[in-house]
């Protein structure tokens, strides 16, 4: 790619960029790894709940370059959609924990299913995550009544009458 000017590499996407900087060999080379292996693999490791860093290891790659390659095209949409089918899973395992488990190991048993119901709650909030009460304020009829109250006192001093 020719040189257009200074900027042109900050006009590219992150994954085009990546591909035209000089330097940085392992992270190309991560890059080149990420786009011949089958999106559907990968998805299926974040379906499976794995944390990012564990990816990462097991593909032997940079953390930087699968970021980078998640923000590439429509993946931030697909991972987000990965992680609410494992946050369905990690729901079922804490059923199935607590079902399991013995009196001797309860308080394991119990630090399993909190921190399962944490992921959960965090993958997918809109299903497991806590519900918050919507209070609505009106400050306008509160300002309205504080006016009128207002003006009641004051016309009570004005003509010197008392309640």
């Amino acid at each position: 790619m020719p040189n257009a000017g200074a900027g042109y590499l900050s006009a590219l996407k992150p994954l085009e960029r990546a591909k035209n900087m000089p330097g940085r060999p392992k992270f190309r080379r991560d890059i080149a790894l990420l786009e011949e292996l089958p999106e559907e693999m990968i998805f299926a490791m974040v379906e499976a709940g794995k944390p990012m860093s564990v990816i990462c290891i097991e593909l032997g790659i940079g953390r930087k370059a699968l970021e980078t390659w998640i923000e590439d095209q429509d993946r931030p949409d697909m991972i987000a959609r990965a992680r609410a089918k494992a946050a369905d899973e990690l729901a079922c395992e804490t059923l199935a924990i607590a079902d399991n488990t013995d009196p001797e190991h309860a308080a394991h048993a119990r630090v399993r299913i909190q921190t399962r119901q944490w992921l959960a709650e965090k993958w997918k909030p809109s299903v497991y995550g806590a519900k918050q009460a919507q209070v609505q304020v009106n400050i306008h009829s509160m300002r309205m009544d504080a006016l009128r109250h207002a003006e009641v006192i004051e016309v009570e001093l004005s003509t010197g009458q008392d309640k």
